[in-house]
Parts: C-alpha cells; sequence; structure tokens
C-alpha cells in the first residue's frame, strides 16, 4: 500500500508553515545522522587506485593533450 502525499506549493503556504516545514525537514535530517550506521564495505570498486585522486572541480582538472 503507497500512501501519497499532496506537497503545498510555497506560495500556498505562510511564512510561518514554510518555516515549520524547513525545521521538520533539519530535524529529520540531524536525527537520521545520529541514528545512521557506519557504511558497510562494498564489494563494488571505483576502479582507482589507491593514491589515485580524482578532482571535480574544473580548475584542478588536469588537460588532456
Amino acid at each position: 500500500m503507497q500512501k501519497h502525499i499532496k506537497l503545498l506549493s510555497p506560495a500556498e503556504m505562510s511564512p510561518c508553515a514554510r518555516a515549520r516545514e524547513i525545521c521538520a525537514i533539519l530535524a529529520t535530517a540531524i536525527t537520521r545522522s545520529y541514528v545512521a550506521t557506519e557504511p558497510a564495505e562494498s564489494s563494488v570498486h571505483l576502479g582507482f587506485v589507491p593514491d589515485q585522486r580524482v578532482h571535480t572541480t574544473p580548475s584542478q582538472q588536469e588537460e588532456l593533450s
């Protein structure tokens, strides 16, 4: 059985309701971070050697010639 959640547009919400929703989202995230377990070792590897670094910032990328 699936629950259908009706989301309101922020334009339809009062400022107090928007603030309450933000607080609820943050409280849920904080609670999850406290009860989260350590991630298990994965058998899937990304294919990088241990000393290889991966940069996602364009200014740090190496130019290919």
